[in-house]
């Protein structure tokens, strides 16, 4: 699997995060009616509550305070790489791998 397509969820969230624009103001419930519902939540100090979405190659951690708007981002984490040539090259490798086991061993059993 190349790095392409182990992060393209991550990739897709990443880019919906980016829709929303500045998140200031926004609640919990406008901000999951774009991106989708939270992977994990952890109450905080000072009525704090730590939101998180993470899909492959993407994370981003969110506080919300007691009325549920959002307060900052605590942490985001990004490993989105385009393809390029080596990828895709890869990938026909390994499909061309494949076929010519298959072949073999459909010829020789």
């Amino acid at each position: 699997m190349t790095m392409f397509t182990a992060t393209l969820p991550g990739r897709e969230l990443a880019q919906k995060f980016q829709s929303i624009g500045d998140m200031r103001g926004r609640t919990l419930s406008q901000i999951s009616a774009i991106v989708g519902p939270p992977n994990a939540r952890a109450f905080m100090a000072n009525n704090l509550m730590l939101y998180q979405w993470y899909a492959t190659g993407y994370h981003i951690a969110i506080l919300f305070d007691a009325n549920n708007r959002f307060v900052r981002i605590s942490s985001e984490n990004a490993n989105i790489k385009e393809p390029d040539s080596s990828d895709i090259a890869a990938g026909i490798g390994v499909v061309i791998g494949l076929v010519i086991l298959v072949l073999f061993v459909v010829t020789h059993c």
